[in-house]
């Protein structure tokens, strides 16, 4: 599957309108264009992406491989490439377009449809000359996990919130890891995106980033760390201190116990324990 004539000749059929419906059908075929596309030969990456692209020719196939797994991933690795071969981080930027701008089609004919179909021409020119314009201003790419993302109207609620934000230029999501890709230029900022999701009151985001290493790591820019400081300046003065406290040096600590047998044992006392600090005697 990783030669490049094997992945030519699958070129070719996506070459036949009639016969790329068959081949979204076979999921091993997708799975292994997908695959290849991280392949140290470049030329690989390069015909790989090329059959991609031909397949992504209807809303119903775009939105088959936007949704396949790794399918976003492995096009923003290639992105983020810098020394990569410059037509492959073309082709993969083109295909990443295509494909998100199927989460914007509704969100975009909202705010900008037009009455008449000259409208709807005008628009779409005005859409296409914008993307190209982000393209080269160097547009980047920002990684949002969400806490509470569970079905499609959460989805619409955070793209109607994001798309507030002033520079974002397409949307993905992945609803199975419940994370949002987001396209922006280069002055929006991720604490900006965290803020906006947070006015769904519902949801919580955090921007994902990788270290040194390549493993992801959470950025959740402290404002939850700030509601969990503000837990225990209510607490009235008469607790005594040897009182254990839920928050210690800005984490949430938990205590570690057999929760079995001494569940019950455990209640009684918690609560015998309780009354006996909360009055004078």
């Amino acid at each position: 599957m990783a030669s490049v004539e094997t992945i030519t000749a699958l070129k070719g059929m996506a070459s036949d309108p009639k016969k790329r419906s068959f081949l979204l059908k076979d999921l091993t075929c997708i799975g292994g264009l997908i695959m290849v596309l991280s392949n140290p030969d470049v030329k690989v990456v390069t015909v790989a992406l090329e059959t991609l692209l031909l397949l992504a020719d209807r809303a119903d196939h775009r939105s088959t491989l936007r949704d396949f797994l790794g399918m976003t991933d492995q096009l923003e690795t290639i992105m983020r490439r810098s020394s990569y071969d410059k037509k492959a981080s073309n082709l993969a930027e083109k295909l990443y377009v295509t494909l998100t701008q199927v989460d914007l089609q509704t969100p975009l004919k909202d705010t900008f449809n037009r009455s008449t179909v000259s409208g709807q021409s005008s628009k779409k020119s005005s859409t296409s000359k914008n993307n190209r314009s982000v393209l080269n201003g160097r547009a980047k790419h920002i990684i949002l996990q969400i806490r509470g993302l569970i079905d499609k109207a959460d989805r619409e609620l955070v793209m109607r919130l994001l798309l507030q934000v002033k520079g974002v230029v397409s949307i993905t999501f992945d609803l199975n890891k419940k994370r949002c890709i987001l396209r922006t230029k280069q002055e929006v900022k991720p604490e900006t995106l965290v803020q906006a999701v947070s006015k769904s009151q519902t949801m919580i985001a955090q921007q994902v980033i990788k270290d040194d290493n390549g493993e992801e790591m959470l950025l959740s820019f402290g404002s939850n760390h700030q509601e969990m400081d503000k837990e225990n300046t209510t607490l009235p003065d008469y607790l005594p201190d040897e009182v254990d406290s839920p928050v210690h040096n800005g984490k949430t600590l938990a205590r570690v116990g057999n929760d079995g047998d001494n569940k019950s044992s455990g209640w009684l006392s918690t609560a015998a324990s309780f009354l006996t600090n909360s009055f004078y005697w």
